[in-house]
């Protein structure tokens, strides 16, 4: 009979603090998921015009004002920290690459290739995570 309540009590306990972390994560925001898929299809475009030097370089600035603009978005959403924290990884990725673009050297179609897919991969995941957050 001990062991029966004391299994009660662990499983009602565990399931309260369940309960307490969906409450202070973050809830599913339409407007943060769009932007992370606009940065997401951005970016897979953006990687097929690679082999264009002006239009890569300006896709590249195009898509470091979106994820500038997502990371300052996801600053002031209440209780997330963990997407704030992703946004400005995102965002360091792009910013990276205008910073290579604005260089004295020549930018690769392998090295851009390389950058519009890890924007866009990273896009996927937060993209899936966000997705996952309760409505």
């Amino acid at each position: 009979m001990r062991r029966l309540l004391l299994a009660v009590i662990l499983a009602s306990g565990l399931n309260g603090c369940a309960l307490i972390d969906a409450y202070l994560m973050a809830g599913f925001d339409p407007n943060e998921y769009q932007m992370i898929t606009e940065i997401r299809v951005e970016a897979e475009r953006s990687k097929a015009q690679c082999s264009d030097t002006i239009v890569s370089k300006m896709n590249a600035q195009i898509v470091s004002s979106k994820t500038h603009l997502f990371e300052r978005y996801s600053e002031e959403i209440p209780r997330n920290k963990n997407g704030l924290s992703a946004a400005r990884s995102l965002n360091e990725i792009a910013q990276g690459l205008v910073v290579r673009y604005n260089g004295a050297q020549p930018v690769s179609t392998a090295f851009c290739k390389l950058k519009f897919e890890s924007i866009e991969s990273s896009a996927k995941l937060m993209q899936h995570v966000t997705g996952n957050r309760p409505r």
